[in-house]
């Protein structure tokens, strides 16, 4: 069972996680509008691409919310405790909350090689990528090393 000190520290990690992700998903809807108003000079820069990343980035936060209100359990002794204290342990988000991510870090990696690479435009996106990148590493991190926030029993 988790200790209440221990569910304090794990609560402090999702409340981070879904701080960084709202950073992250701010950062996007700016570059969504940078994008926008560079089409004259970039007419081939898929404009939804940031939104739909910063709405994948939006829905992971509130899954991360979700996860820090109803526990997530450590080992299965914890999981029945979350079960005979009548919570709802969420069986399955975890794992999905790992994979979605890796896709989100991924598609922010690709979309900024769209803007950022020899020979293109300069559309002014490049101070906003430098401000979600740490926010998505640290996501990415804590969601990696946390123990009881290890999202996804392997």
């Amino acid at each position: 069972m988790i200790g209440t000190q221990e569910a304090r520290a794990v609560r402090l990690d999702f409340d981070g996680v879904a701080w960084d992700l709202a950073t992250v998903s701010g950062a996007l809807s700016e570059i969504a509008t940078t994008w926008r108003r560079a089409v004259p000079s970039r007419p081939d820069l898929p404009l939804d691409l940031p939104q739909r990343l910063a709405d994948m980035a939006r829905r992971l936060a509130a899954d991360i919310r979700t996860l820090a209100a109803t526990g997530v359990p450590e080992t299965a002794g914890a999981s029945e405790a979350a079960g005979a204290a009548g919570q709802d342990p969420a069986p399955g988000l975890p794992r999905s909350v790992t994979i979605r991510m890796s896709a989100l870090s991924q598609g922010a990696d690709y979309a900024r090689a769209i803007t950022s690479g020899g020979g293109t435009a300069d559309v002014g996106d490049a101070p906003l990528w430098e401000l979600l990148r740490p926010a998505l590493r640290r996501t990415g991190r804590t969601l990696a090393v946390s123990p009881a926030a290890t999202l996804a029993p392997v």
